[in-house]
């Protein structure tokens, strides 16, 4: 390489891999983004437009499989017109999106023993990140906070930008009655992502735990505008033959969510007829 890598953002548990230049190695393990990023640095104005597209799309897959669009995955999967048989299985790859997809329709129905069934199936390492979170899902839902960490935790070791992971993790600890930890959580995810509408739901309620009615009621409205976009976007997918009623962002449907963000933002204008201040 002819000059040192600068940082880029997630790559602190794969430092040595991304400075080495070791794109391929980063595939392997499912930092599609980190891999896309650290192969322009190296190839420059040399890289091949087609493993550069193809690059670019597993880094789009990951970013869906972080929110809980494994779907939506699928479909920038089934956009790709050259898929180089160097960089990935792919076949593999297709089939962990399915199992995800499946995994992730079970957490949403509380049905965890299919959950963790279907979570066997994965065939590749690429998702890691995404079985812990989901596993930590599925700890939350058991009342076992303390083991729903120790997943959030694996999942964020592996995928510092597990947007739903750092949201996740934030819940755990305003629920044990860190709120403090839990807005730093929030913080983080928005961070990453600063449309993800669920870390500002939750900000906005922690914010209204510590009585500041400003910034919840700031955060609560992110979260209703947010939603809303995530929503026409899950509308037009959708219309190009995706699956209807699931939102872009998260995989939960559109009607659920605003019933979600409508009651907090109900209990929010509560507290505020209670204080007398609208």
């Amino acid at each position: 390489m002819s000059a040192p890598v600068p940082p880029v953002p997630g790559m602190e548990p794969y430092a040595d891999r991304v400075r080495a230049g070791d794109w391929r190695g980063l595939l392997a393990l499912g930092r599609f983004g980190l891999a896309a990023r650290t192969w322009r640095l190296v190839e420059g104005e040399a890289a091949d437009p087609e493993i550069d597209d193809a690059l670019a799309s597993l880094a789009e897959v990951e970013a869906a499989v972080r929110t809980k669009a494994a779907g939506r995955a699928r479909q920038t999967l089934a956009r790709l017109v050259s898929r180089p048989a160097e960089l990935v299985d792919w076949a593999s790859l297709e089939a962990d999106l399915e199992v995800l997809e499946t995994a992730s329709a079970a957490v949403d129905q509380r049905e965890a023993e299919a959950a963790r069934e279907a979570l066997t199936g994965l065939r590749t390492e690429c998702f890691r990140a995404e079985r812990e979170a989901l596993l930590g899902t599925l700890a939350v839902l058991d009342g076992e906070g303390e083991r729903a960490m120790a997943h959030f935790d694996a999942a964020l070791a592996l995928d510092p930008n597990h947007v739903r992971a750092w949201t996740n993790r934030g819940n755990v600890r305003l629920e044990a009655g860190d709120v403090g930890g839990a807005i730093g959580d929030y913080e983080q995810a928005l961070r990453i992502d600063d449309a993800f509408a669920n870390a500002y739901h939750n900000l906005g309620v922690a914010y209204r735990r510590q009585g500041q009615i400003g910034k919840s009621v700031a955060a609560l409205r992110k979260a209703q505008r947010y939603a809303a976009r995530s929503d026409a976007e899950a509308a037009r997918a959708g219309l190009r033959g995706g699956r209807p009623g699931t939102a872009a962002r998260g995989g939960r449907p559109g009607w659920r969510r605003w019933l979600w963000i409508a009651a907090g933002a109900a209990a929010v204008i509560w507290f505020l007829q209670q204080r007398g201040t609208i």
